[in-house]
């Protein structure tokens, strides 16, 4: 409730992360992210990357008779989970604000201040008591003792919507007449912390109304500001309730200090009501429960095999660009383009609108052509090979090591012949192909034949995947490297593509074969007679055609989304890690299953997770296998159908199953399982406790 109230209070003013672990949290104008305090170093990579001035560290579990009957549960998140957070600032100036309880005093006579000792009536308190030890650990900390009300963004009730909610109903309820607090409205509590963290404020500070009422007089309030019936309000002693956890019963808060240093009163119980009832006439609660998507359950109901990530960052980003003046050939194309360099490290790039016109332009600066070969992988989307017959050349498929599922160096050296004009490696799944390898089969062809032969990377599986400590896209070992970003890649653009390339004759080609074949750089023009009539400088609006392109271009909008998701990358890669390394453990412990094999020589951001499954020992097609899992909310996919076995490929090039045994044996027992950033602990469960039960039933694991 706080975190996504303060989130709308400060979004505008300062850019902001917000933080949560199992309720996805949608919220326009604020990033969002999952971490699970609860998981070591969860937090580290976040503020790394983030770089956050403030960090209001506001979760807890606040259930404080649940606290009682679970103290495991409560240490665990309150104390270690804020031991977490200190540890990520360990390296950060970041100031720290930890949003404590009134109930660290004992709620015996009230009026507390800073100086009174703390003494936890119950085990909430208590833990909360410890988180700020845990939390003043940390050299700029700022501790806020206080009770809160406010309106929840998830279908919970706090006090005060419970109080109107059941008025509302005309149901009668219990006010504790000798309950006694200080309490302020979490959007009133917003413009303290703002206040407080401008004026560097650090230390421990109570913070809410100056003035105590008792609960009933609360709910009283309440019930007059929203025009209920008050007598439905029945005053109680709290005494009459059998919590689990103890309670004090007067835990007013003085709260001198904290006016003192803000130089400016706090606002009254009054003051919050008011604010509350006013935010509630602007719809402000139907604003903060509102679903990002309207079949949210629905939508996560089922686990695709990979989905796109997309928050309110990338749609901002997008919508910037549509109330913008260009919508394509705009600077967000080069703005990406550079984005891309930086993270992998290539000299240049070019994007287009799709991985296949990607794919299709490398293979013309390359001067692929009728007569020509290119040796390819089967274990593939058929655009790998598409590329090649666009051109009019030969494509030639090599098998597959059995390992990596990646074309095999060995059969590219069987295969490489003085027709053979390029290479197109295929990065599966996100491992790189061995490059050292292919580089060293290519110089020896070369100095055999005479004459130059390219390596294209199919990198559209494998951004940010690295090879011998270079990226993949680097084009370390390559001319140019072919990247996608359909939306199950790593970053998406919703269609999209691009090529990278240190070379920047390729590059001057590949940017006029994007579009149209056109240039308007003055050193690409081949016309003198059309020149002629330019003497002192060429007009803007002169171009010339110097050779057949097409029309490949990418729009600003899709680079502005590209751009957005780019920023993200390295969480999107720590999730699929993360994700990968609960399935390893998981099932390689199954008889019927393989898991993936990584190689040595490449750190695999993982595009896909593909389990080989001995279908036959297990007695069920690898389509009933499917079936079942759908059934139970996990969608599979095959990736892929061998290229070479493709109806167009044996009729035009007669290639024919038998060809690349390793491939055809891999596509035989090969299934892609459900990976993406965005899928949930919960959501990983699932799919792992569905693949156990129907890939290996207890009954033949006991057999086997």
């Amino acid at each position: 409730m706080l975190g996504s109230n303060l989130a709308h209070a400060f979004r505008g003013k300062f850019d902001l992360l917000g933080l949560y672990c199992s309720h996805p949290v949608s919220i326009d104008g604020v990033e969002t992210q999952r971490v699970d305090l609860l998981s070591q170093d969860s937090l580290k990579p976040v503020v790394k990357g983030f770089k956050p001035d403030v960090v209001i560290h506001c979760a807890s579990l606040a259930d404080v008779d649940l606290c009682e009957r679970n103290r495991e549960l409560a240490k665990k998140t309150n104390i270690l989970g804020t031991q977490a957070v200190v540890e990520s600032l360990e390296d950060c100036d970041a100031k720290l604000i930890y949003i404590s309880t009134d109930l660290v005093y004992d709620g015996q006579r009230g009026d507390y201040s800073e100086t009174d000792p703390p003494s936890p009536p119950n085990y909430y308190g208590k833990s909360k008591y410890e988180g700020e030890l845990e939390a003043l650990k940390h050299p700029h900390t700022l501790v806020f003792r206080t009770n809160i009300f406010g309106w929840n963004i998830q279908e919970k009730e706090g006090l005060a919507e419970w109080i109107i909610h059941r008025l509302k109903e005309g149901q009668v309820i219990k006010g504790f007449v000798n309950a006694r607090f200080s309490s302020i409205y979490t959007l009133e509590l917003a413009w303290v912390l703002e206040l407080a963290a401008r004026k560097d404020l650090l230390g421990i500070y109570n913070c809410g109304s100056p003035i105590g009422i008792s609960k009933y007089e609360f709910a009283v309030r309440l019930a007059d500001r929203f025009r209920l019936d008050r007598s439905l309000v029945e005053p109680t002693p709290i005494e009459e309730f059998n919590f689990d956890a103890k309670r004090g019963t007067d835990l007013t808060l003085n709260v001198g200090k904290l006016a003192e240093a803000l130089d400016c009163a706090l606002p009254t119980i009054d003051d919050s009501i008011e604010k509350f009832y006013g935010d509630y006439k602007s719809g402000f609660p139907k604003i903060i429960k509102r679903k990002p998507y309207a079949d949210d359950s629905a939508r996560r109901s089922m686990s695709p095999y990979g989905r796109q990530s997309i928050d309110d960052d990338d749609i901002r980003s997008v919508i910037a660009v549509l109330k913008s003046s260009y919508l394509t050939q705009g600077p967000k194309v080069g703005e990406f383009e550079d984005a891309l360099c930086r993270i992998t490290g290539s000299k240049f790039a070019v994007a287009v609108n799709s991985g296949t016109s990607a794919l299709h332009i490398a293979c013309l600066s390359a001067n692929i052509g009728p007569g020509d070969e290119v040796i390819t992988s089967p274990n593939t989307f058929v655009a790998s090979a598409n590329c090649i017959v666009y051109c009019g050349a030969r494509p030639v498929f090599g098998d597959i090591d059995p390992r990596t599922y990646n074309l095999s160096p060995e059969t590219v050296e069987m295969k490489i012949t003085g027709r053979v004009k390029a290479v197109i490696p295929v990065h599966f799944a996100g491992q790189s192909c061995d490059m050292e390898a292919m580089t060293r089969i290519k110089n020896r062809a070369e100095k055999k034949f005479g004459h130059k032969i390219y390596i294209i990377e199919d990198a559209a599986h494998a951004l940010g995947s690295t090879y011998k400590g270079t990226q993949v896209g680097s084009c370390s070992f390559s001319d140019m490297a072919v990247l996608s970003f359909h939306p199950v890649k790593h970053i998406t653009t919703g269609e999209g593509g691009a090529v990278l390339t240190n070379d920047e004759e390729l590059y001057r080609r590949l940017k006029r074969l994007r579009n149209h074949g056109m240039t308007s750089d003055p050193a690409e023009f081949v016309n003198p007679e059309l020149r002629s009539d330019f003497q002192a400088s060429i007009p803007p609006w002169y171009y010339e055609q110097v050779e057949l392109g097409f029309n490949y271009r990418i729009t600003d909008i899709q680079c502005a989304l590209g751009i957005s998701q780019a920023r993200k990358l390295p969480r999107f890669m720590k999730r699929r890690r993360e994700i990968v390394d609960q399935y390893n453990a998981h099932f390689e412990k199954l008889d019927l299953a393989i898991t993936p094999y990584e190689s040595a020589f490449c750190q695999n951001n993982f595009h896909l997770y593909v389990l080989l499954i001995d279908f036959e020992k297990r007695g069920l097609p690898r389509a009933d296998v499917m079936a079942q899992l759908e059934e139970k909310g996990v969608k599979t996919q095959v990736h892929f159908i061998p290229v070479h076995t493709q109806p167009l490929f044996r009729n035009r090039f007669g290639t024919q199953r038998g060809d690349c045994p390793h491939a055809e044996k891999y596509y035989d027992q090969c299934l892609s399982i459900p990976l993406f950033p965005a899928m949930l602990d919960s959501d990983v469960q699932r799919v792992i406790q569905s693949i156990r039960s129907v890939v290996q039933p207890e009954r033949i694991s006991r057999v086997g």
